[in-house]
């Protein structure tokens, strides 16, 4: 069933995904100056990307354009890389998604796009078999995929078990919904031959599942807040508490150079820290960390 050009269910993503992004416009101009600005820019971004996502699907191939059929694979193939690996760099940050390697999303982008090349355009335009070539380029992003899967789903359940609020949990189990979807992305396309319906439908379910996530961004900010009793701390002590939450690993003498204070400082009010929020080292602040994500603490 068509709807001015647009298959129905199409035309209904788009529709959603269209008023998501007047949403989120909105929600930027009131947040511009917010220190987590970036969040919203991020979410915006993506949801631009779910649209452009679903209108190429939608276009690319058609029997009746003048395009040739494999440039016309190569734009919707290239379109959805693409929006996996903005999707994948969008999960990273907001979910600390814990990959083999660490990613950059330059580096992914640009070697994605040599897989794309070698293993789908250069083998479309010899055989001219779709078939080969998909499968070809599809296997080889999905065993790169299924690599770090292991090392994500192992991260994401330990956050799991140390989280004990019900909106972060959700916001966790959301985060590996949203990485699941895109591991099903390549799979759904394989052992569908491409089916518009499945394909479609598996992967855009990950884009919605994050827009409900974003409508909770503000409760899980103030759960965060509570949970941490910030209001307890001096303006000095919240900055130095929420710079070790959001970096861990740094070494004291770190934190000292980043605030611009001595260690003997630090040591005070660290030890104020502890006292106040009730724990008794670093590492349980570490162990803090694991569980909430950087933007919510700002």
């Amino acid at each position: 069933m068509l709807v001015l050009g647009f298959h129905f269910l199409t035309f209904i993503y788009c529709l959603v995904f269209s008023a998501l992004i007047i949403v989120a416009s909105i929600n930027l101009a009131i947040n511009w100056k917010k220190r987590d600005r970036p969040y919203y820019i991020r979410f915006l971004i993506l949801m631009i990307v779910a649209l452009m996502y679903n209108i190429n699907e939608d276009l690319f191939p058609d029997t009746k354009s003048s395009i040739d059929w494999i440039a016309q694979y190569i734009i919707a193939y290239t379109s959805g890389l693409i929006s996996a690996v903005y999707f994948l760099f969008y999960l990273h940050l907001e979910y600390q998604l814990k990959f083999v390697k660490r990613f950059d999303l330059l580096l992914v982008g640009a070697f994605s796009f040599l897989i794309l090349i070698c293993s789908f355009i250069i083998p479309l335009a010899i055989t001219k078999s779709l078939n080969t070539a998909r499968y070809f380029f599809l296997s080889i992003i999905l065993a790169i995929l299924l690599v770090n899967v292991l090392s994500v789903l192992k991260d994401k359940f330990l956050k799991l078990r140390l989280c004990k609020k019900i909106i972060l949990k959700i916001h966790i189990l959301i985060g590996i919904f949203g990485f699941l979807s895109i591991i099903l992305f390549p799979v759904t396309i394989l052992a569908s031959s491409g089916n518009q319906f499945i394909v479609q439908l598996c992967y855009t379910l990950g884009y919605l599942a994050i827009s409900i996530d974003y409508f909770l961004y503000p409760l899980r900010k103030k759960e965060i807040k509570k949970s941490i009793s910030f209001e307890k701390l001096s303006a000095r002590e919240t900055e130095v508490l929420k710079l070790m939450l959001q970096n861990p690993n740094l070494k004291y003498a770190e934190i000292s150079d980043l605030l611009n204070i001595s260690q003997k400082t630090l040591s005070t009010h660290l030890s104020n820290i502890y006292k106040k929020i009730d724990i008794k080292s670093k590492k349980e602040i570490e162990e803090m960390s694991k569980v909430y994500k950087p933007s919510t603490l700002e």
